[in-house]
């Protein structure tokens, strides 16, 4: 397998899946904003979406997205428990975890870094990822893990 990721991007889960599930892969640098591979390749050619994470599989299949990849990896080594069972009521705990993840704090962050962003959508902004964690904080208050015992 190969995981293309860019450091600052949200590839890092990925990353830490593939290095928890044992699972033997390569980690290829794809830099978000010149979308040129170390090798000088545009990667588009490999990603037309041109964002990270994106894990091409033995067979050459693509697959992005975050959450998709994670619960892929989980799903190839079972044993190590980072997820819960297809099927579960737990699995879709933390296919909701990974939903809100995605849409409500890391895409919330995005006028944070956008210097084009006006004063007021930051404010904005910041106020909404305020109530947003302090959700996250009362949802992990007298736990370990997020999904329970397991990491």
């Amino acid at each position: 397998m190969k995981l293309y990721y860019s450091p600052g991007a949200c590839s890092l889960s990925p990353h830490i899946a593939l290095e928890e599930a044992g699972l033997p892969y390569e980690a290829v640098l794809a830099p978000t904003k010149t979308k040129t591979l170390p090798d000088g390749s545009d990667y588009r050619k490999i990603n037309p979406l041109g964002y990270v994470p994106y894990l091409v599989l033995d067979d050459g299949t693509g697959l992005p997205e975050g959450p998709a990849i994670v619960q892929y990896i989980a799903d190839q080594a079972p044993a190590k428990r980072l997820a819960p069972p297809n099927g579960s009521l737990a699995r879709y705990r933390l296919q909701s975890w990974l939903n809100f993840i995605g849409t409500e704090l890391h895409k919330g962050f995005g006028p944070l870094f956008n210097p084009a962003s006006p004063d007021e959508v930051k404010a904005a902004a910041k106020e909404r990822l305020a109530t947003r964690l302090k959700w996250v904080d009362e949802q992990l208050a007298g736990k370990t893990w997020l999904m329970g015992d397991d990491f």
